[in-house]
């Protein structure tokens, strides 16, 4: 596992950042002064951080629509990503994005994207790219939630990358949630199972255990560097 300089803050640090940041916005947009509806991690950093911080500086991260914890644990300047938020020119993104669409390349957060699964397809042809056009041994790593595997884009996008042979890590953070419904009304096998069903290879972790996350990304990421090949790993 490669020491990377997001750990320049420590894991636990960064995790208590994210804390205090979204309960911060959380209020603003309880008062009003933040016009908007935040898509928040808590009880979820163990996962963000431990993975991304067993990547490499040069891998890169797509994410799904609860992007904050992400973009920090990527290193994305705090005052940027804040300031994108609040819709200024300051902004990442010059304000355009917002919460669900942010990219900063110089740290390769590359996107973020607003439909549940559709940021698994985009991450396999970003690792495409990665592999055949830049050919370095980078990988892609793509976060998404339990309840992404039950729509088309997480299949469309798996069955890719599996076709493909492509250096995809998936992070699935399982909840058990699907906005407000249960996994036992959407989900009548876990994500690992549906993966297997593509010939990808599998692990699962306790999600909030963050040097357990680490240790079983570190392993899934040389794994997926070696054989160039998807690798699926459940964080409950």
């Amino acid at each position: 596992m490669t020491t990377t300089a997001t750990q320049i803050r420590t894991t636990q640090e960064t995790m208590l950042l994210i804390r205090l940041l979204e309960d911060k916005l959380q209020q603003l947009c309880d008062s009003g002064e933040l016009r908007a509806d935040l898509h928040f991690n808590r009880g979820q950093e163990a996962i963000s951080v431990g993975v991304i911080s067993a990547l490499r500086e040069t891998d890169y991260v797509v994410c799904h629509h609860r992007t904050i914890a992400h973009a920090i644990a990527k290193g994305v300047p705090l005052d940027g990503l804040v300031a994108e938020l609040f819709g200024k020119a300051t902004g990442i993104c010059g304000g355009f994005s917002g919460e669900m669409h942010l990219s900063y390349m110089p740290k390769r957060f590359a996107f973020a994207w607003q439909l549940v699964g559709t940021c698994v397809p985009v991450a396999a042809g970003i690792a495409w790219a990665v592999k055949h056009h830049l050919k370095t041994d980078d990988i892609v790593t793509v976060f998404h939630g339990d309840a992404a595997t039950a729509n088309g884009q997480w299949h469309e996008g798996i069955n890719l990358a599996a076709v493909q042979g492509v250096p995809l890590l998936l992070v699935c953070e399982n909840n058990g949630l699907a906005g407000n419904v249960r996994a036992k009304d959407y989900m009548p096998v876990e994500p690992y199972l549906r993966a297997k069903g593509y010939g990808i290879v599998c692990g699962r972790v306790d999600g909030n255990d963050l040097q357990a996350v680490r240790e079983a990304t570190g392993f899934a990421a040389d794994r997926v560097r070696q054989y160039q090949q998807p690798y699926l790993l459940e964080c409950d």
